[in-house]
């Protein structure tokens, strides 16, 4: 382990955590491989000893994703496919941004990462299905046959979910295609326009309306939003995954209505299934927990007739000694009473017999 990381992990060691990122960043940005590579292998440590270290150098983290060296970055990537699979939700939240606005390279090793999960725990990507199938019309061949990948990796869990999704993808870009052929018609009709206007003259109203709408035209196509790559490529690659995960024949448009509306519907009815068997366990479960609870009670009742039980039996006892020492009280005077007696009767007997000597002695006076 190199110097930085021992002091990296000192500084968690003593719940420094900011000065432990802050080392960590200066190092990523740095971009030093041998830094990376004592990182990486590093990185579950760090997360078990505190994860909100890696949720915040995990942008930093991701920065390998464009690294120049291709050799180098796809071994970093593949380095940290054990922690994306267990650790998935610390990257879910920068799928979008790097698919939208980050480079081709980013592109691609955002969707490497995401194949790992798909191989594990596909699912869990639901909420980014849309956005990885519009990789299928990326203007990079090598983003495209990734986005193929990962999308056929979902597909084998999720199949028409994903096929409903891509038909109804490829038919919005039908639609968008025919808007484009549109906007190049109203261009084309401007051009001729404006070339037939050689003496600059006013314009007529209803050819001015048309100027406006290609105006209108040119300014979206401008902002960089519609760089795509060609629909045949396109079709291609959408057809990569369909005949991975489905039998489909033809991505014609018909087909395509037809295959989409099916889809649909099976999606529809996964999920109502799903949905029931979820809505079955969670029975199951608050039945089970109602029968917990009811077990509970019963047992509290029991143990508190128990006690109640045991308290009667004690309060006997007790009742049974408070008896006993009275019955020994009455026992104890009573004797006492009679000895008592006992005594007076005694005492009057020697006083009569006293009595009766007394007599005699009187009568042999006489």
């Amino acid at each position: 382990m190199s110097n930085i990381m021992e002091e990296i992990f000192e500084f968690l060691d003593k719940n420094q955590n900011d000065q432990a990122v802050q080392l960590i960043k200066e190092n990523l940005t740095k971009r030093d491989q041998s830094f990376i590579e004592d990182l990486v292998p590093s990185l579950g440590i760090i997360t078990n000893t505190s994860i909100e270290v890696v949720e915040a150098i995990m942008p930093s983290l991701l920065g390998i994703l464009n690294f120049d060296d291709d050799v180098i970055r796809y071994s970093i990537i593949i380095s940290i496919k054990k922690f994306v699979e267990e650790h998935k939700e610390l990257i879910f939240p920068y799928i979008e941004d790097f698919l939208k606005y980050g480079s081709p390279k980013k592109r691609e090793g955002i969707l490497l990462l995401l194949q790992y999960v798909a191989e594990t725990d596909p699912k869990s990507m639901e909420p980014y299905y849309d956005i990885i199938i519009t990789e299928l019309a990326d203007s990079e061949d090598y983003v495209r046959k990734k986005a193929v990948e990962v999308l056929q990796a979902i597909g084998k869990e999720d199949r028409n979910e994903i096929e409903s999704r891509i038909l109804k993808f490829l038919k919005s870009m039908e639609e968008e295609s025919e808007k484009q052929q549109n906007g190049e018609n109203i261009l084309k009709a401007a051009d001729e326009i404006l070339a037939k206007n050689t003496e600059n003259s006013p314009i007529d109203p209803v050819d001015q309306i048309l100027i406006d709408a290609a105006d209108k035209v040119l300014k979206k196509g401008s902002d960089g939003s519609s760089k795509r790559a060609p629909e045949d490529e396109l079709r291609d690659a959408a057809g990569s995954v369909l005949k991975e995960i489905v039998d489909i024949k033809s991505l014609e448009k018909i087909e395509l209505e037809k295959r989409q509306m099916e889809a649909q519907s099976k999606a529809l009815k996964e999920k109502i299934e799903e949905n029931d068997q979820k809505m079955q366990l969670e029975k199951l479960q608050l039945e089970e927990e109602q029968r917990l609870i009811e077990q509970k009670r019963l047992e509290q009742e029991k143990e508190r007739l128990k006690k109640e039980v045991e308290l009667l039996e004690k309060q006997q006892e007790l009742n049974k000694v408070k008896q006993e020492l009275e019955l020994k009280r009455i026992e104890e005077e009573k004797a006492h009473i009679i000895a008592k007696e006992a005594k007076r009767i005694q005492k009057k007997m020697n006083q009569l017999e006293k009595e009766g000597d007394s007599e005699d002695e009187f009568e042999e006076l006489l």
